[in-house]
């Protein structure tokens, strides 16, 4: 019997702080990069944003020669097909990925997450408590901030009081950095995060445009793609390698990074 995956949520009461396009970046780095068999189920129902990009994609590399030879040359030199993509509503997530598992002859080693926003919608919270771990991307502005450390910290003590639950730990991170905006709001958000005894990651994303560049004909390079891993040359200065090693230490601490 295969054991069981990992499950991995990104989640966050609010919208608009990069959650899904992170889950997007994980799993490809995870999967096309890392050598790791990943699923991500889009939970983030209606808009399924994940969803959308495969679709996209794929419609992308089938009026494109040279973006189905770069899949080719992917599968002849990873052995890696495309992850498979989800879909289900917060609350039958659980029983969406055990079907999969139960019919997929595939090897699964991370389960991604792309989960709604808000810890009292309908089946967020059993679904968050089921994770093995949990990241929640912040941004700086006052509001998301606010909203986000309620949620965190939610989280943190239901961990506390329930210590028998599979997950062990929710993990904060800085997203979307302008790097020309005043460090003051981040430097007191950081200090409030100290004080309130909760984990924030070391690597702080860089506001980018580079994050919604996405497969399309006409584009030699890309960065969000559900098929591919990021092309090398965007990589440089995005903040993504050194994210993903960072997640791949806490998700997995008995590997060498």
């Amino acid at each position: 019997m295969n054991k069981r995956p990992l499950f991995v949520a990104l989640s966050n009461q609010k919208g608009g702080v990069g959650k899904s396009t992170m889950v997007v970046l994980l799993a490809g780095y995870f999967h096309y990069v890392a050598g790791r068999h990943v699923v991500v189920v889009d939970c983030d129902y209606p808009q399924y944003s994940v969803n959308g990009l495969r679709a996209r994609d794929v419609k992308n590399l089938e009026k494109s020669e040279a973006f189905q030879r770069m899949l080719y040359e992917q599968y002849e030199r990873t052995g890696r097909k495309a992850y498979a993509v989800l879909t289900a509503t917060a609350e039958t997530a659980g029983e969406t990925v055990e079907k999969y598992l139960a019919e997929s002859n595939e090897p699964v080693d991370i389960v991604f997450f792309d989960m709604p926003g808000g810890v009292n919608s309908k089946g967020v919270l059993k679904a968050i408590i089921h994770m093995d771990y949990v990241f929640t991307p912040i941004i700086q502005d006052r509001m998301v901030m606010q909203s986000s450390l309620s949620f965190v910290s939610a989280i943190q003590d239901f961990i506390g009081q329930h210590p028998d639950i599979p997950l062990r730990g929710i993990h904060l991170f800085w997203n979307r950095i302008d790097r020309r905006v005043s460090r003051n709001l981040y430097q007191i958000y950081n200090e409030v995060i100290r004080q309130l005894n909760l984990n924030v990651l070391q690597t702080v994303v860089p506001d980018t445009q580079r994050y919604n560049k996405e497969i399309g004909i006409g584009n030699r390079y890309f960065f969000r793609s559900t098929l591919f891993p990021p092309s090398e040359p965007l990589l440089k200065g995005s903040g993504l390698d050194v994210l993903c090693k960072e997640v791949e230490s806490i998700i997995y601490p008995s590997a060498k990074i």
